[in-house]
């Protein structure tokens, strides 16, 4: 890959703190939904217990799954590639570290396996919104785009635009002339008072 291709992507840690607020909502979507099923569903570890497993899963799972997409990214040159690896790894992978860190802090099977359903239901629900299947705008896409849409602000704003400089040379050319107007004023004030002490 090219520099200047890599330098269009996003780094790494922008991909991370990017899935990390993705996470932080899904983490929150998954703890409410837990706190509902506890009424009905009984955990071997306390809420709060719980709550915690279910954080680490997320935070491990957000950050793992950014980098294990991480090639596919580079060399795709394009920030969402789409594709099935693209779709399906961080999908295992938030199942396999959901599970493992959760039964590391909980030691419980059920908990455990609770909060891995918990995850999984909320990383399909996300699949399903987002389809990270179908590949994204590369760079250069996004930049025609974005370079289209400057274009058409420029010209739809060139009237506003013209109008403001207008305005603003009309300001300081009467700005220029009131001070003009003020230092005469003050030098024949001057003068006059230099006239009378004569």
């Amino acid at each position: 890959m090219r520099d200047d291709d890599a330098a269009l992507l996003p780094r790494l840690g922008d991909a991370i703190a990017g899935q990390l607020a993705t996470g932080t909502v899904k983490g929150l979507a998954c703890l409410l939904a837990a706190w509902i099923c506890s009424s009905w569903i009984a955990l071997d570890t306390a809420f709060g217990t719980f709550a915690i497993a279910l954080a680490i899963s997320y935070l491990l799972s957000e950050i793992l799954g950014a980098i294990i997409v991480r090639p596919i990214v580079l060399k795709a040159r394009r920030p969402d590639p789409g594709g099935v690896l693209y779709l399906v790894l961080p999908f295992v992978v938030s199942i396999v570290v959901s599970f493992a860190a959760s039964y590391a802090v909980t030691s419980s099977l059920r908990d455990s396996s609770f909060v891995t359903v918990l995850v999984a239901a909320c990383n399909a629900a996300e699949i399903l919104w987002i389809e990270p299947w179908v590949p994204g705008p590369s760079p250069e896409e996004m930049a025609a785009k974005f370079n289209e849409f400057k274009a058409m602000t420029k010209d739809h704003f060139a009237d506003d635009v013209a109008e403001v400089k207008r305005r603003a040379r009309e300001r300081t050319r009467e700005q220029y002339y009131a001070k003009k107007a003020r230092e005469e004023a003050k030098r024949l004030k001057s003068h006059k008072r230099d006239e009378d002490q004569r």
